[in-house]
């Protein structure tokens, strides 16, 4: 199996060559080239955007919530710590 880049590379190639000389593939061959040309290239951006995902770069698909923390209601994480009771001269 050829990488995507390979693969698109080389349809892009077999179709300005088909330009220069149509006789060298048939109406067929160039709508299959055609269309693995596009297959090919929506595969890759697909990978990549999937690889972006994964990585962390991207805020489209992320998991945590857009809520503000420092907003949130007493959920019982934070808990308010008793001061000792000690006046303040030595």
């Amino acid at each position: 199996m050829t990488r995507l880049k390979d693969q698109i590379r080389l349809a892009k190639m077999a179709l300005k060559q088909a330009r220069k000389k149509p006789e060298l593939y048939t109406k067929e061959e160039l709508m299959y080239m055609t269309i693995q040309l596009r297959r090919a290239k929506i595969a890759l951006r697909e990978k990549q955007l999937r690889r972006r995902q994964e990585k962390g770069f991207s805020n489209e698909l992320s998991e945590i919530g857009d809520g503000n923390s420092r907003r949130r209601e007493d959920d019982g994480v934070r808990s308010e710590s008793e001061q000792p009771q000690q006046s303040g001269k030595s």
